[in-house]
């Protein structure tokens, strides 16, 4: 320790400077600073979708349901009732775009066999405040109770499903309530692994130093968890599909996976849907 002491005393200015950058590399993680990469977390005002055409649809009936959030903030909901079914999918959304941007899974989805509730994150769509980490997991626990006490589906009635960064909305979701189901769609394997892929300068930090809750579904899936299906367009520029193998083979049983031909990260092609129908419907009926 004398060495040291020594050392300090020899060099006090560059000691001084070296502990100030610790500090600040500290300071700006994202662990401590989660205010910083919210903004490039959470994209609310993009890929808005035609609110007309969400009016206007009519396959199925369909309503605004507004609830509350942990905060008192004003959500939007919106409920597609499949009365053929006493199943319904809550949909947890991705970083970006509202209830209507989302028109095209909704309506694989009411076919599939089940009814659907979607609903605007805080910040997002119609729904009032501001998107944070913790806000996101509060949202869907926020959701599921308006399925469940509000539309009075019980947990056995309910297949929880996520789409991109929703898939950590929908895992967390999974640890805190009772489900029947869980499915992701382009989701990926911790929120650390995708960051240090699109953010090299963040590689600089380890584990510990990244956000709190950890958005960490590999983990939270090698746990207990409904029956699961991991769905992944192979042609996902955005998470790649790397992210989905990575969740299934950490993933303990039931499990099982669907990877796309032709699909990007939020858009099913045309070629895929009847593949993806199908394995929709099994699922559902293995329930």
């Amino acid at each position: 320790m004398k060495w040291l002491l020594n050392l300090v005393s020899a060099y006090p200015i560059s000691f001084t400077v070296l502990a100030c950058l610790l500090i600040l590399y500290v300071v700006l993680s994202p662990r401590f600073s989660p205010r910083i990469y919210s903004s490039k977390l959470f994209f609310p005002d993009e890929h808005r979708g035609d609110m007309k055409a969400l009016r206007s649809y009519g396959k199925y009936q369909n309503a605004e349901i507004p609830f509350l959030a942990q905060d008192g903030f004003r959500m939007r909901g919106w409920y597609f009732a499949n009365t053929a079914s006493k199943k319904i999918y809550l949909v947890h959304q991705g970083n970006s775009g509202d209830i209507p941007r989302h028109m095209e899974i909704i309506d694989l989805l009411l076919e599939s066999g089940a009814s659907v509730f979607i609903y605007d994150p805080r910040g997002f769509g119609e729904s009032a405040g501001k998107p944070t980490i913790q806000h996101w997991l509060e949202d869907a626990e926020s959701a599921y109770d308006v399925v469940n006490h509000q539309l009075h589906f019980t947990a056995e009635q309910i297949i929880i499903f996520g789409i991109s960064l929703g898939s950590a909305a929908a895992t967390h979701l999974s640890t805190v309530r009772p489900a029947r189901g869980l499915i992701l769609q382009s989701g990926f394997s911790s929120l650390e692994a995708i960051a240090k892929e699109e953010v090299k300068g963040l590689r600089i930090y380890p584990s510990f130093l990244f956000t709190r809750p950890a958005f960490d579904n590999a983990r939270i899936l090698s746990g207990s968890h409904p029956p699961l299906l991991l769905v992944h367009g192979l042609k996902d520029d955005v998470i790649g599909p790397d992210h989905t193998r990575t969740m299934y083979f950490a993933a303990s049983e039931p499990k099982s996976v669907l990877y796309m031909q032709d699909s990007n990260h939020t858009e099913v092609a045309v070629t895929d849907r009847p593949k993806y129908l199908q394995t929709l419907k099994m699922f559902l009926a293995s329930l």
